[in-house]
């Protein structure tokens, strides 16, 4: 698996997602979507243990619209 620094992978024994931040070596840092955490790992373990993030279609806008609530109406 040929990885990149700034490439999205995901752990297959977590199914946590995370981007390749540095390659230098035999080493490579994980650091988390969020910025959480990151890990220390070597190449070898990422055609172990990780698969390749395809980029995914995430709409840009993510509003969340609240749908118009009925009025408390007494109906006979």
């Amino acid at each position: 698996m040929t990885m990149k620094e700034g490439d999205r992978i995901r752990s297959n024994l977590t199914d946590k997602v995370y981007k390749v931040k540095i390659i230098k070596d035999r080493m490579v840092v994980l650091e988390s979507e969020d910025g959480s955490n990151q890990v220390l790992t070597e190449k070898e373990n990422l055609k172990l243990f990780y698969e390749k993030v395809e980029k995914e279609n995430r709409p840009k806008d993510l509003t969340l619209y609240s749908l118009p609530t009925l009025s408390n109406t007494n109906v006979d």
